[in-house]
């Protein structure tokens, strides 16, 4: 139940680039399955594994005294789901770094096939002492620092023969719809417990919710969204567009999301999204689903 995604470091270059794999398998306890009951590693974990590959690489450059937080991203694209059996091929690029804060791009394959990218991040730096032990953070670095090439890892997608299918989904989601108008906005709560499994990991000096689990909510959400205002058109997502975390979320905390349509024609729909803590804006973003041809 780790909330540490990257399996192994094969190149970098501290404050300019960092490759890095994991695998998609059924050890991932973060799995979610599909209408085609096909499990996969949720988008936006993809994402959280390219910005944790970029954070190895800052923290390193910085010998390990600062580590970034999620701040903001200018878009984040899902090409298609990464399934078990999947090898992802991560790839993170530092476009600048100074003391203050840091801003990278990413980009996450299966073999040749682009799957995920990030563009424009932008990241705070801030003590790592506030957040993990140093030491802790050297060993987890010692360990996946493996150097290799990609030709030599197995990038091929394999379909899973060993997943159990008794097996659940884990669901990220609101816990309650508190309004809705169909087609128009939607509203839902989530509150945070101690108990999440991520929150060792995230962090053991200052537990707090890792923007990506909201983001994930988010777009499950959204997913409700279209369920109950029935389209003609069935969408998907496709764009996770100015995302940026305000504040901290905090295990106690109640967050409620605001979504609302910003915009609609006949090729995509634009999602708005605002989620407050105690009246307290803490996290926004849009979201682009298109039109569903398949």
């Amino acid at each position: 139940m780790r909330f540490l995604f990257v399996d192994r470091i094969l190149y970098s270059v501290p404050g300019e680039r960092i490759n890095g794999i994991k695998h998609i398998t059924a050890d991932d306890h973060y799995l979610s399955q599909d209408d085609n009951g096909r499990f996969y590693f949720p988008s936006s974990f993809v994402g959280e594994t390219l910005g944790q590959l970029a954070a190895w690489n800052v923290m390193k450059s910085g010998n390990f005294t600062k580590r970034p937080v999620a701040g903001v991203a200018a878009c984040a694209t899902l090409y298609r789901p990464a399934y078990v059996g999947d090898t992802l091929l991560l790839e993170s690029v530092i476009d600048s770094l100074d003391d203050v804060v840091v801003q990278y791009h990413s980009i996450a394959r299966v073999g040749n096939e682009i799957i995920f990218t990030i563009d424009g991040a932008l990241g705070p730096l801030l003590p790592m002492e506030d957040f993990i032990n140093e030491d802790e953070v050297r060993r987890q670095y010692a360990e996946l620092d493996r150097p290799g090439e990609w030709s030599n890892v197995s990038s091929m997608s394999l379909e899973s023969l060993n997943l159990n299918p008794q097996r659940s989904a884990t669901s990220f989601s609101f816990d309650a719809i508190l309004s809705s108008d169909p087609g128009v906005r939607l509203s839902a709560v989530k509150k945070i417990s101690r108990a999440a499994s991520y929150f060792p990991d995230h962090f053991p000096n200052k537990p707090v919710l890792p923007m990506t689990v909201l983001l994930e909510c988010q777009l499950n959400l959204a997913r409700e969204f279209i369920k109950r205002a029935a389209f003609e058109k069935s969408y998907v997502a496709r764009e996770l567009r100015r995302i940026k975390m305000n504040e901290f979320v905090y295990p106690g905390d109640v967050v409620t999301c605001s979504l609302s349509v910003k915009s609609q024609d006949e090729s995509a729909l634009v999602l708005s999204f605002r989620n407050e803590v105690e009246g307290k804006r803490v996290c926004v973003m849009e979201l682009l689903l298109v039109s569903d041809v398949s």
